[in-house]
């Protein structure tokens, strides 16, 4: 039985109720109205006879009244007991069971699916079952299932993906964390102009010398010397890459299409630091002055100050002075060496010898690996800056798409006669076995 048959149930109930009770008043009126008329027709007194009529029908008029009540509540109970026994069920769960054979059976060959049942406890305290469907019950208007026992959300949704991808337009973004380009801070790095008298890089490198000068006697010839030098090029390089974008993706989603600009703008000067630093590694000199710097006193205990302090020194000897100013290392390295303790477990502070010395941690570089020197030898000339075209690729403009390309052109190198000033180990480890015991 729904709400609204319920409700006119009820409302029936009352009207007939209600009718019953005016007709027994109206009839009781009218007794009254005749005993009164009699009485002042009769100057007042009034007759046995009539004051009898007049409390019998008050006192039928009370009774019909008070039977009208009882048989409303009886009424009342019995829609109540009816809406309950509809509610509840009058079968016992074996029974219920039974009759649902079938649509069990499908949900078991199915694999998926259920039937539901509410088990109650009727009037006479046996238990009784009846299918339930909890998608039926009426609550109260909400956004959320559960408010009242078995109603569910008076709102639900209908959106399909495209719609419901498209409600996130706009929303912040949270980037990805990435390097920068600590390569460029470091090395000599010139900005150039893009222009076709740079389609390479050129520079002389002085050779050593043939001969030398010396002290020369009154008389004596004086000796010849002869300065070499060698003409060297680089070619530029290309950093590039493509990003391609649907018209639709640029419509619903500008915000998304700007910040994949800017960020592939990044990655493009990102990767050019990433692919500097091999060629850097290639060009550095190997270490190779463990015995010069042990002086016949190996280094016992050598710890990773020791091994840079060994390196600093090859870069200084090399160039007659021109201090190594960075040691690069791998970020985790570079923390390490922050907490070494002596033996009784008190930090170590670099040595004064090494104040001068800036120690780079950054993910590019490998676990064990070190570089030290002077990092400003090495040259990077950006020809230009980032380009960046927009246009159609390939099939592009059959497929409703467009493409952006960034690219940047670079040269980079190192004289032959300044590789002295970086040094590789290439790692801690292989220092310490040369400058130690």
């Amino acid at each position: 039985m729904t709400q609204e048959e319920k409700k006119a149930l009820l409302d029936t109930i009352g009207d007939e109720a209600t009718k019953q009770v005016q007709k027994e008043l109206t009839g009781y009126e009218a007794k009254v109205k005749a005993f009164a008329e009699e009485a002042v027709k009769n100057g007042n007194l009034i007759t046995e006879k009539s004051f009898n009529d007049y409390k019998e029908a008050a006192d039928k008029a009370l009774d019909a009244i008070k039977e009208i009540a009882v048989k409303q509540g009886t009424t009342l109970t019995d829609v109540v007991a009816k809406m309950e026994t509809q509610t509840m069920g009058t079968k016992s769960i074996g029974e219920v069971l039974e009759e649902s054979k079938e649509d069990l059976r499908k949900v078991y060959q199915q694999g998926q699916g259920q039937k539901t049942f509410m088990i109650n406890v009727n009037q006479k305290g046996d238990f009784v079952m009846a299918p339930f469907d909890a998608t039926k019950a009426v609550g109260p208007n909400a956004t959320i299932s559960g408010i009242a026992e078995g109603t569910i959300a008076s709102i639900t949704q209908g959106l399909d993906a495209a719609t419901l991808l498209r409600v996130g337009a706009g929303s912040q973004i949270q980037s990805q964390y990435r390097n920068s380009s600590w390569i460029f801070d470091l090395c000599n790095t010139i900005r150039a102009g893009f222009n076709s008298s740079m389609p390479f890089a050129m520079w002389f490198d002085e050779l050593a010398k043939d001969g030398s000068s010396a002290t020369v006697a009154e008389g004596a010839t004086k000796p010849s010397v002869q300065y070499k030098y060698q003409l060297n090029s680089a070619s530029y390089k290309k950093e590039a890459a493509l990003v391609g974008f649907t018209q639709e993706f640029a419509l619903d989603f500008a915000q998304l299409e700007s910040d994949i600009r800017g960020k592939a703008a990044v990655d493009v000067i990102n990767h050019v630091n990433s692919s500097i630093l091999p060629r850097i590694k290639a060009a550095a000199t190997a270490y190779n002055t463990g015995t010069e710097f042990q002086g016949g006193t190996p280094v016992a205990d050598a710890n990773d100050f020791d091994v840079i302090a060994a390196m600093a020194a090859q870069v200084d000897n090399a160039t007659f002075g021109a201090n190594a100013n960075a040691a690069l290392m791998a970020t985790f390295k570079k923390y390490r060496m922050g907490i070494i303790k002596n033996s009784q477990y008190s930090y170590l502070n670099p040595p004064d010898v090494l104040s001068n010395i800036a120690f780079i941690g950054n993910p590019d570089m490998g676990t064990d690996d070190v570089i030290v020197g002077d990092l400003k030898q090495y040259n990077i000339l950006l020809r230009g800056g980032l380009i960046v075209r927009v246009g159609f690729n390939g099939t592009d403009f059959a497929q409703n798409m467009y493409s952006v390309v960034l690219e940047q052109f670079y040269f980079d190198y190192i004289s032959n006669v300044r590789k002295a000033a970086i040094v590789k180990g290439p790692g801690f480890s292989d220092v310490k076995t040369a400058i130690g015991a």
